[in-house]
């Protein structure tokens, strides 16, 4: 008996995607029950390996990698805020190290230390930058704003003194960067850090975004006229807007009316903070997966972003899914489009020709 396709590819979608995405959807994913549908048991479901694992990018070799609590030393490790440190192999400059602190993709709800270690890996190796990885709390054990605030308390930890001190980092050379969930966790910590009462915190000096979550207002039925929705990226693969609305009502909760005030916060939903606050964000990369249920959101808050401003570079990458980044060998362009433009950012150097992206499919 042919295995049941619980979510095979629609067929208005499959002739846009890249072919590579296609063939592993076909071949792996149509065969994943959606996670929707299935109990969620926080302990199991996070220790179960994603099937986004068999071609994710591979951990190269840094000099030292090391985890460490943050916040709630003693408690269960459901009530821990903890980061993980990527540092270079060698001697830092007389400056120090740059550094990127990262938040994980996930949906507020899964993910971890874990999370994206092979890009990470790859930035602290190729860039020569400690890269800080943030594992806030997750929901629904910890919901709204609890995501947004540990990532906040994630950089202030590594911009504190003690911790410039002790990783040896360069503190005007500081980025924030994230994946899907943790893109919008740092394009909201950009601006928390600019509306901050502590005038001595340092301002990131640029932000990654790669599918960001940017819009959680949005839906299927959203008016264009309005704001971004999605109506046009309803039928793309694995992120779907059922899958996307499971996530929500893990963080925000499933009462709908206190949902609908909530994600029109922009700590919830960066696109709805104020211009000033909006022009306030760092220079910014924005990755945008063209075959993406989130790819509307994003590519009309890069939209925003330049009109009040600030720098951007928006790169879409046509045929690509929610995962382009984790399927490293479908995303070869983006990492290599990713560190070029933070080696910019930073002062340091990324060259392509000597930097392999490596996935566990090569």
């Amino acid at each position: 008996m042919a295995p049941r396709a619980f979510q095979p590819l629609h067929p208005s979608i499959r002739d846009k995607l890249d072919p590579e995405y296609v063939a592993f959807h076909d071949a792996v994913l149509q065969f994943c029950p959606r996670s929707e549908t299935v109990p969620f048991d926080p302990v199991a479901s996070r220790a179960a390996k994603s099937p986004m694992a068999h071609g994710g990018q591979k951990v190269v070799a840094v000099g030292r990698t090391e985890d460490r609590v943050i916040y709630g030393e003693g408690l269960p490790v459901t009530d821990q805020v903890t980061v993980r440190i990527f540092t270079p192999e060698g001697k830092a400059s007389v400056s120090g190290w740059p550094c990127l602190v990262w938040y994980h993709g996930g949906g507020w709800v899964m993910g971890g230390l874990g999370s994206e270690n092979g890009f990470l890996t790859h930035i602290c190796k190729y860039l020569r930058c400690v890269v800080i990885s943030v594992n806030y709390r997750h929901a629904p054990e910890h919901m709204y704003p609890t995501a947004a605030d540990d990532s906040f308390l994630g950089y202030q930890w590594a911009v504190a003194s003690e911790q410039v001190a002790s990783l040896n980092l360069d503190i005007s050379k500081i980025a924030l960067g994230g994946l899907s969930a943790g893109g919008g966790l740092a394009a909201i910590i950009g601006m928390k850090i600019a509306s901050s009462d502590d005038k001595k915190l340092p301002r990131p000096v640029f932000q990654m975004l790669i599918c960001p979550v940017i819009d959680n207002s949005a839906t299927i039925d959203t008016d264009p006229a309005e704001r971004a929705g999605w109506k046009a990226s309803q039928h793309s693969p694995w992120l779907t807007p059922t899958r996307m609305q499971w996530y929500r009502n893990q963080y925000f909760g499933n009462d709908n009316a206190t949902a609908a005030k909530t994600t029109t916060n922009w700590t919830a939903s960066p696109c709805y903070a104020p211009a000033d606050l909006l022009a306030a964000s760092p220079p910014t990369f924005l990755g945008i997966a063209g075959c993406d249920l989130l790819a509307p959101e994003a590519t009309a808050y890069g939209a925003q972003l330049a009109a009040v401003g600030v720098p951007i570079d928006v790169q879409t990458y046509a045929g690509g899914t929610h995962s382009v980044l984790i399927l490293a060998g479908l995303g070869k362009k983006l990492v290599h489009d990713a560190c070029t433009a933070l080696a910019s950012a930073l002062g340091t150097v990324y060259d392509p020709s000597t930097s392999p992206v490596l996935s566990q499919m090569d």
